[in-house]
Formats: structure tokens, sequence, C-alpha cells
């Protein structure tokens, strides 16, 4: 069966907090992804930084993925996890956190500071997913988080916000929500609010 399209999401710290409440996972978690998909009894395999590059690597070289989209995860690979990639050049204060991978996709999880002059600086939650299959068991998941949390995973302001990260990766990275708020449509898709 073929590969989805790899997709990206961003979402804040107010989320995640609240998702933090709602999944109980303590005051301090250092891998909320991981740690949400071990309280949904989720059946997931955690992969470390260079796993997570190898997983990408494999997928982007096998024979169910088309020529295009076995491009696309290479370049995903290369951008994320190489010292001179892409994302990291661009932004340096990007951090992978943790990776998870499941029978459907291959989930990663990235925390991004926006430093602001005479400001706090900001905190958001990449979340990169990558397909296996259709992607469509990834798409409930996701939906199941969302609606366990209670609120949206990104409002108007903080979308806003996070644009200095939307920005650097626009055009340089190929991955569905690179350069859109894509919850609203994702959640539409999967039937959610």
């Amino acid at each position: 069966m073929e590969s989805a399209e790899p997709f990206m999401l961003y979402i804040s710290k107010r989320f995640m907090d609240k998702a933090s409440k709602a999944f109980n996972l303590g005051l301090i978690t250092r891998k909320p992804l991981v740690k949400i998909l071990e309280k949904m009894n989720v059946d997931f395999r955690e992969i470390s930084r260079e796993e997570a590059r190898g997983s990408l690597e494999r997928i982007g070289s096998s024979k169910g993925a088309t020529v295009s989209t076995g491009q696309v995860v290479k370049n995903l690979a290369l951008a994320f996890f190489l010292p001179t990639g892409v994302f990291y050049a661009a932004l340096k204060k990007v951090h992978y956190i943790s990776g998870a991978e499941t029978d459907d996709s291959i989930m990663m999880e990235f925390l991004a500071e926006i430093p602001r002059a005479f400001r706090p600086t900001l905190f958001y939650y990449i979340w990169l997913f990558v397909p296996k299959t259709g992607g469509e068991n990834t798409k409930k998941l996701i939906r199941e988080i969302v609606e366990r949390t209670g609120v949206s995973p990104l409002n108007e302001e903080e979308w806003e916000n996070v644009r200095p990260i939307v920005e650097k990766l626009a055009g340089r990275i190929e991955a569905r929500g690179v350069a859109e708020n894509l919850w609203e449509s994702l959640l539409k898709d999967i039937g959610g609010k």
C-alpha cells in the first residue's frame, strides 16, 4: 500500500499544558507525545533522533513509496537531522524531543523556541507525521488527543506568533502543514470539530 503525504502540525504550549492535565502526565513532561501515546495504550516503539532519521530514510527508499513521496521523505531526513540541514540552519532553537513508530506511521516531536526582545520566549511543539500506509489511524489518534484535551491546539493569535518558524520553513521543507495551519482542515477531514 502506498504511503500518504507527510504532514506537520504546530501545537501551542497552552494546548500541551492542557493535554498534560487531561492525560495526567505530571508537572514536567520531557516527551509529551510519547507519554500521551502510552496513556492511550497505543502500540508503538519509541525512537531516538538517530532511529527517526533511519526510519525516514528507510521509508523514502521503500518500494511502496512513489518517487515523489520517497524524495520528500528523504529531504525531511536531511532537513531535520543533519547539522547542515535547512531546518537546523534556519532555526537553531528547534530540538528533537521524541519519536514513535507505529504500524501506521512515524511520529516525531520537536520543541521550538521563539526568542522575543524584552518579552518572554515563546515555545511551540511541532509534530511531524510520516504515514507508512494511508495514515487514517494516525489521523484518528490525533483527533482523539484533541477531543480528550478539550481545547484547540492552535488559536489565531498562536498561529500569528508561530509565523517566524513558518516563514523559515515555507518553501524549504515539503510536507503538508509547513506553511499553513493544518488543524482546521485535518480535524474536519476526520470528522472532528
